[in-house]
C-alpha cells in the first residue's frame, strides 16, 4: 500500500516554482516594419496583455503544467490591477504580490515587425522601494525551484540565498543592469543564463571566453541565450551548445522570459541537465512562432507535439 501511495504522490505532484521580479502591462502593435524616421502608420494587429520577465516566466511554468507563484511589486493603480488580473487568469498565485500605495506600475508599448523583431518603449515603475523584508522566504523550502530576473536585485539575492539554504535550483535571468552587480548576483544562483548584450557588457570577450570567466560561486552552469544560434553553457569543465530548432519566427517578444521559466520548470521537474536545457530551448522556439508576447507561450502538450516533429 505504501508503494501505491508513493507512486500516486509522484504522479500527481506538480513542480512548484517561485518567480521573482518584474511584471508589466504590454501594449503590442504588429507592424510590417519598424520605422527608422518619424511617421504615422497603422498597425496590422494590436493586443494588450501581461508582460515582464519574471511574470512571463511564471506563466510559462503554469502552462507547462507546474504551480507558479509570482513574487513582486506593483502599484495600487489601474495598471497594477490589470497586471494582476492577467496573472490570475493564467492560474498564477499572486497572493504574495506587494501593492505599493501611490506607486506607478510598469507599462510598455511594443512594436513587433514581420521578422519577429521588436522595439520596446517602457514607462518605468515609480515608487518601488528596494526593501525585501516583506518577502515570505520561508515558503522557499516548499518549492522545487526558484527564478528571478535582474530588475530587482536585492529581491533576487534574498531569494537565491533562501534557495541555497533549501538546496533547490535557482535560475537567474541575467538580462540587464550594472554589469558588476549582475555578475555578483549570477554567482549566487545555480543556473544563471545571460542575454547576449548583458554578457557582452561584462567585458570578458566573446561568449566562448566570457561564459567560463563568469562561472563561479554557486553555479552549476553559466550560460547565454543566442536566439536561433542556440544556448551556450559551461559546467565548470566544458563549454557546450544546446541547438535551437529551426522555426519561422513571428514574434520574439518574451522568448527569453519563456526560456528561463521553462528551464526553472524543467529543473523543478528534475529533468537531467542536458534535457532541461533542450526543453527550455524548444519551448522558447515554439513561442517565437506565435504573435502576442506572453500570449504565444505554449502548453506542455503543444511542446510535446512540436518536439515530436524532430524525432
Amino acid at each position: 500500500r505504501w508503494l501505491w501511495q508513493y507512486r500516486t504522490l509522484v504522479m500527481t505532484h506538480k513542480p512548484r516554482v517561485i518567480c521573482l521580479g518584474v511584471a508589466t502591462l504590454d501594449q503590442i502593435f504588429r507592424v510590417d516594419t519598424i520605422p527608422e524616421a518619424p511617421a504615422k502608420f497603422g498597425a496590422l494587429e494590436f493586443i494588450v496583455t501581461g508582460g515582464g520577465m519574471a511574470a512571463n516566466a511564471a506563466v510559462a511554468v503554469k502552462r507547462l503544467g507546474g504551480e507558479a507563484q509570482y513574487w513582486g511589486r506593483v502599484g495600487d493603480d489601474d495598471v497594477g490591477d490589470q497586471i494582476l488580473r492577467q496573472l490570475e487568469r493564467e492560474g498564477v498565485d499572486v497572493s504574495h504580490v506587494f501593492r505599493l500605495p501611490g506607486a506607478r506600475s510598469k507599462t510598455s508599448a511594443i512594436l513587433v515587425d514581420n521578422r519577429g523583431e521588436r522595439l520596446i518603449c517602457s514607462a518605468p515603475a515609480q515608487g518601488y522601494p528596494a526593501d525585501t523584508s516583506w518577502l515570505p522566504l520561508g515558503e522557499v523550502q516548499h518549492a522545487d525551484a526558484v527564478h528571478a530576473d535582474s530588475r530587482w536585485k536585492p529581491g533576487a539575492i534574498a531569494l537565491f540565498d533562501a534557495a541555497a539554504a533549501a538546496a533547490i535550483p535557482s535560475v537567474f535571468d541575467a538580462d540587464a543592469g550594472d554589469p558588476e552587480e549582475v555578475l555578483t548576483i549570477a554567482q549566487r544562483a545555480t543556473h544563471p543564463v545571460f542575454s547576449e548584450p548583458m554578457l557582452k557588457s561584462l567585458g570578458f570577450g566573446a561568449p566562448d571566453v566570457a561564459i567560463p570567466r563568469a562561472f563561479g560561486g554557486r553555479n552549476v552552469i553559466c550560460g547565454v541565450t543566442l536566439g536561433e544560434r542556440g544556448t551556450w553553457w559551461f559546467d565548470g569543465q566544458r563549454l557546450q551548445l544546446t541547438p535551437a530548432r529551426p522555426v519561422h519566427a513571428i514574434d520574439t517578444l518574451g522568448a527569453g522570459d519563456t526560456w528561463h521559466g521553462a528551464l526553472a520548470f524543467a529543473l523543478a521537474e528534475k529533468q537531467p541537465l542536458r534535457e532541461a536545457l533542450q526543453f527550455a530551448t524548444d519551448v522558447a522556439a515554439l513561442k517565437c512562432t506565435r504573435f502576442g508576447g506572453r500570449n504565444g507561450i505554449p502548453t506542455r502538450d503543444e511542446v510535446n507535439a512540436f518536439r515530436a516533429t524532430f524525432c
